[in-house]
């Protein structure tokens, strides 16, 4: 009895230890499910490589590989609006299956070099690049693109050496010396002569203020203008294309003047709509002393920028949040030329056409427009 006591024990220990195991593989496939899913994700966002943004791909494998448009982080409104509408790409692009769209927005140039130096490296490389280059530092990664078989399109800040532009695919830009003819001829219709005192209030140190100035400099001189007087237009520092930077450095200046000399200056020429809002803050703020700020709007004809932000939109058709902007614009011609972020979408079109064998313009450069307060109304702000 004592043996047949012990044999059933030692088998209901023995169903009890296999029951446990069960419990435990039972878990332990839960765990490693969940586990699974959380690696996977949702196939549409995920962290770029290298630390920079986020990155939108179709979530599946699709026929004619990856297309990596390439952008800087969203560091003021046209940057943003470019990563929207390339996000708004990729998503329209990815739904149709052709074509595998992922966009990465690079903190800083060196960032971005390290995504290149990525993509370059991977095992299957891209089928195209894209790319808005952070800035001039970025010559050397668009050589080492040049240097492969990746078909690659530049936006916007065009790397203008031989070596890249012998490979690339398009040059997709707005027409930054058109921006600078249109806004130079603008303030000819304003009653610009030549010799009239000129503050240009720049962007950054790329192609793009370069080309803006060029246009600019070069209609004027077509109308009359000597090199000697070419030669006394102010520049500011470089802006970075921020408002506060811009803000500031107009704050700097005007009250580096005279009552006297401020009453001499007529025209301002700013190479983006987030500084001439940065111009419309300081002046409806208080960091400029009155007689000053009353000097300056008595005397201002003309205040040009570009790009098509929005809120520049509302200040030109008097729906602005802030009050005091009817006034100050009042009594002088405000106007933006535009310069489309959507570009980058055409950019986009470009390398699928030419993915799938069709002829590419080479100079791709997208047309501008006067925008001011008879029609703004026809112009969708960003």
């Amino acid at each position: 009895m004592a043996f047949f006591a012990v044999e059933a024990a030692e088998n209901k220990l023995t169903r009890r230890t296999m029951n446990m195991k069960k419990y435990l593989a039972l878990i332990l496939a839960i765990v490693m499910s969940l586990s699974l899913v959380a690696c996977g994700g949702g196939g549409g966002g995920t962290e770029s490589p290298s630390g920079g943004g986020e990155t939108q791909s179709g979530g599946q494998t699709a026929s004619g590989g990856d297309i990596y448009v390439l952008v800087p982080n969203a560091d003021h409104g046209w940057t943003g609006a470019v990563l929207t509408y390339a996000q708004q790409k990729a998503e329209e692009v990815n739904a149709e299956g052709n074509y595998n769209v992922i966009v990465q927005a690079a903190t800083d140039a060196k960032n971005q070099q390290e995504q290149i130096d990525d993509l370059l490296a991977a095992a299957t490389p891209p089928a195209g690049i894209v790319i808005l280059p952070y800035d001039n530092t970025m010559e050397s990664s668009m050589n080492n693109i040049a240097a492969t078989d990746i078909p690659f399109i530049m936006v916007d800040r065009i790397i203008d050496n031989p070596v890249v532009q012998e490979k690339v695919v398009a040059n997709v830009k707005g027409d930054n010396e058109g921006i600078g003819k249109a806004t130079a001829e603008r303030f000819i219709a304003d009653g610009l002569q030549p010799g009239d005192k000129l503050y240009v209030m720049i962007g950054d140190t790329s192609s793009v203020p370069e080309m803006r100035n060029k246009g600019f400099t070069e209609t004027l001189a077509a109308n009359g203008w000597t090199e000697e007087q070419l030669a006394t237009i102010e520049y500011s520092a470089a802006t970075g294309w921020s408002r506060s930077t811009g803000k500031q450095l107009f704050i700097d200046w005007i009250n580096s003047k005279t009552v006297e000399e401020l009453g001499e200056y007529h025209y301002i020429f700013t190479h983006d709509d987030e500084i001439g809002m940065g111009i419309l803050e300081a002046l409806s703020g208080t960091e400029i002393e009155q007689a000053k700020k009353d000097a300056f709007l008595e005397a201002i004809n003309s205040i040009g920028s570009s790009s098509g932000l929005g809120e520049m939109y509302e200040v030109l058709s008097g729906t602005h949040a802030n009050t005091a902007y009817p006034d100050i614009v009042a009594n002088f011609d405000l106007f933006s030329v535009t310069y489309p972020p959507k570009m980058i979408q055409n950019a986009v079109d470009d390398m699928i056409s030419h993915l799938n064998g069709e002829t590419v313009e080479k100079d791709h450069t997208i047309t501008v427009d006067v925008v001011d307060s008879t029609n703004v109304a026809d112009y969708e702000g960003f």
